[in-house]
């Protein structure tokens, strides 16, 4: 989430300055001009990188002014120079919060504004609008440690009647080589009594490839209570569209909402967690798939020399509706693990969840045994941002799929998906992206 602390930088900038301005632009508390200016202002202070690069009044400066024209990559980079140079610098920690908030980095952002707030410089009225960023940051961070999400980048940020919130949309044009998820085979082979069957498979079974428009949308709102407890919610979108193969075109979307509340000390040791979300699927014009999830779940923060953590663990119960084919219907009964990291620029996300889906009906296998794992991993690169998102998933049924097939062999799927992603700020809350998405699948039927 953007946070916006311009009130508190007002009041902040004059904590720790350390000279004047005679040489070097920033280190006489000049405030930031109107909007208008702030372009005019960069390029004049481009003009010193060069004989300034060492200062830490003027990288603070320069961070300052980046921050307030969207451009946080190359802001985070400054402020970080000038917080090595001078670690006491009040207003450079918040405005690098701000930035590291704005690329997704929220569990860095808290810790910068927690040790401001520790500060007994700091004016008792602004401490307590640091607490309340605070527990807005803090409400962000443990839903991506719970959920395992990536850092989101180039989100736009609201803050309305309480309610903080990001959201994001974007248009992804490329080339899918398997717009219909067709198998890699092409032919299905039947054991029956008299030998086995080998059946070609028509083309329309077969993979297409062609190009492909895909437009995600997503927001999350969150909402600070007493007591550091947060009201979370959240929703996201995805469809795609193929000219050459519109009867693979499909829509997705989720919905959510979470409440948290701090087990111990506010803002202390962790908070426990319970929610809910629904989700469904329609593909080529027909719903496929609807679910609902009900969640609980505990993290914990715990600080490394290398950087902070939240490790986390929880329960879920989820149950799968298949509109056009009920005897696949199930319910879900897991438990989940993991943790979030942030080890300076660098954010990392593991999460693992196994449970068992038990069918409503005689579904071919019987129960299943499912297990997943997942890696995320962000970081600042030049100017933009880099992610990675690594997810393996395995399914084991518990009997036979179907005598038909292998000679009644238990079904064992294994999936792989890997998505890389780039992305260029190109102005406030827009940003260009470049992304790779690669996923393999495998059954032995």
């Amino acid at each position: 989430m953007h946070i916006r602390l311009a009130a508190l930088l007002l009041a902040l900038f004059a904590l720790s300055s350390s000279g004047v301005w005679a040489v070097c632009p920033g280190d006489a508390g000049e405030p930031l001009p109107v909007p208008e200016r702030l372009g005019a202002l960069e390029e004049e202070l481009a003009r010193f990188a060069h004989e300034c690069g060492s200062d830490a009044g003027y990288l603070a400066y320069r961070g300052a002014v980046l921050n307030a024209l969207g451009r946080h990559a190359q802001a985070a980079l400054l402020l970080e120079q000038a917080l090595l140079l001078d670690p006491q610098r009040a207003g450079a920690q918040i405005d690098y919060a701000e930035a590291l908030a704005a690329l997704g980095d929220n569990a860095s952002a808290a810790a910068l504004l927690r040790d401001v707030a520790q500060r007994p410089d700091v004016p008792a009225p602004l401490r307590p609008q640091l607490a309340r960023r605070l527990s807005a940051i803090d409400a962000l961070q443990r839903r991506d440690a719970l959920a395992a999400m990536s850092a989101q980048t180039g989100a736009r940020a609201w803050t309305t009647d309480g309610w903080q919130g990001t959201g994001t949309l974007a248009l992804k044009l490329g080339r899918d080589s398997n717009l219909n998820s067709a198998p890699a085979r092409d032919a299905l082979t039947l054991t029956l009594p008299g030998g086995d069957a080998v059946l070609l498979l028509a083309d329309r079974f077969r993979p297409r490839a062609g190009a492909a428009a895909r437009l995600e949308a997503s927001s999350q709102w969150i909402r600070p209570l007493e007591g550091g407890a947060a009201l979370q919610l959240y929703g996201d979108a995805r469809l795609r569209d193929s000219p050459a193969a519109s009867d693979t075109r499909y829509q997705q979307a989720q919905a959510g909402g979470a409440w948290s509340q701090p087990v111990g000390q506010p803002n202390g040791e962790g908070y426990a967690t319970f929610g809910t979300s629904a989700s469904q699927l329609r593909y080529g014009g027909a719903e496929l798939y609807r679910a609902l999830r009900l969640s609980a779940g505990r993290d914990w923060r715990v600080t490394l020399p290398a950087g902070d953590c939240r490790p986390s663990a929880g329960v879920e119960v989820e149950s799968r509706r298949y509109p056009t084919a009920a005897e696949l219907e199930g319910r879900f009964l897991g438990l989940s693990a993991g943790v979030a990291c942030n080890f300076g620029v660098d954010r990392l996300v593991l999460a693992a969840r196994g449970g068992q889906d038990a069918p409503q009906a005689d579904r071919p296998g019987g129960d299943q045994r499912q297990i997943d794992l997942r890696l995320v991993w962000s970081r600042p690169l030049g100017s933009g941002r880099l992610g990675a998102d690594l997810l393996w998933y395995q399914q084991q049924d518990a009997g036979a799929y179907s005598p038909l097939l292998d000679n009644g062999a238990t079904r064992r799927l294994k999936r792989a998906t890997l998505y890389l992603e780039y992305s260029y700020p190109i102005a406030p809350g827009w940003a260009l992206l470049r992304s790779l998405e690669s996923l393999a699948q495998r059954s032995p039927m």
